[in-house]
């Protein structure tokens, strides 16, 4: 089998599986494999060959040059995006393996590259209050939606995606839809305080009637009609009011998920507890995300923890 046709049954193995963003990642990252092999098949692939294809990476010194959007820039690939083709390389000649399509697996001791250890972005806590503080006195919808983001440490997904029958207000939680097989399918619990139900209540008095509309979300189309917010209509939503309080960085919908675990660990909460409420896999990968702290912060808990007086 050709290599290109190889690849090609492995992203159809993944259709209405996994997300479509999963895929994009996977058809992204297994690209330079395919241009650095050619039309050659599979059986004649090696790990020599392998390794000198991530040697190749390694090297480059520009990137982005076929990218749709950004603009080629100079300098080697990051650590982390290397670590991400040796992986999707890895798993793509596991599944070769898997469906019998090769006696053996050349990629089975194709080292992975070591990840910088580096810490977590988050937003901060002055800069977060200023954000919700401008939203609260200027629009009740945006003000739900900081609070919630902020509250639960939910996925931006599964925030646009929240509809009017997963939200129980009266015991403070949403079931929320996200990340994972089936697309953004997975379902799991998410829980707020009494601040934040207040400002969901006071959006739900005043949201625009629609029978056809399920999400607790809106926005008025400019054609006519109320419709779902997206993701992009909440990360847009959260930039214009950081612009206007001078917040430059770190605000986007992701970094209030970052903040709020990061915010959890720094009150007490165990690697466990804040895996469950952001619905990792694993406490591992909660580990590996937010188990690292910059230097001033543990200055500060050696301070609160030390045994010596």
């Amino acid at each position: 089998m050709r290599l290109i046709d190889a690849l090609e049954d492995f992203y159809l193995s993944m259709e209405g599986v996994y997300s479509p963003n999963t895929l994009k990642w996977y058809r992204h990252k297994l690209q330079p494999l395919m241009w650095s092999m050619g039309d050659c098949h599979i059986e004649e692939i090696t790990i020599q060959m392998l390794r000198a294809w991530r040697a190749d990476l390694a090297n480059k010194m520009t990137t982005y040059e076929d990218h749709p959007t950004k603009p080629t820039k100079e300098g080697p690939m990051s650590r982390h995006t290397l670590h991400g083709h040796v992986r999707a390389c890895r798993r793509f000649f596991k599944w070769l393996e898997e469906e019998e399509l090769m006696d053996h697996n050349p990629a089975k001791r194709l080292e992975l590259p070591a990840k910088p250890k580096g810490v977590r972005k988050g937003i901060k806590e002055k800069e977060r209050d200023l954000i919700i503080e401008k939203a609260r006195t200027e629009n009740p919808r945006d003000y739900a939606i900081v609070l919630f983001l902020a509250d639960t440490a939910c996925r931006v997904a599964g925030l646009a995606g929240l509809t009017l029958n997963r939200l129980d207000l009266d015991n403070l939680r949403a079931e929320v839809h996200e990340k994972g097989k089936g697309g953004n399918n997975k379902a799991r619990l998410v829980y707020f305080g009494e601040r934040t139900k207040l400002a969901i209540e006071e959006w739900l008095r005043v949201r625009p009637k629609s029978r056809d509309c399920p999400f607790v979300f809106v926005n008025i189309h400019k054609k006519g009609g109320v419709h779902g917010l997206t993701v992009s209509g909440v990360y847009h939503a959260i930039e214009r009011i950081a612009e206007k309080v001078g917040v430059k960085s770190n605000w986007n919908p992701h970094n209030w998920r970052h903040g709020s675990a990061r915010g959890m660990i720094k009150k007490g909460a165990s690697l466990s507890e804040v895996s469950q409420i952001l619905g990792h896999s694993s406490v591992t990968v909660t580990g590996d995300f937010y188990g690292i702290f910059s230097e001033e912060e543990l200055h500060e808990s050696h301070k609160t923890y030390s045994w010596i007086e």
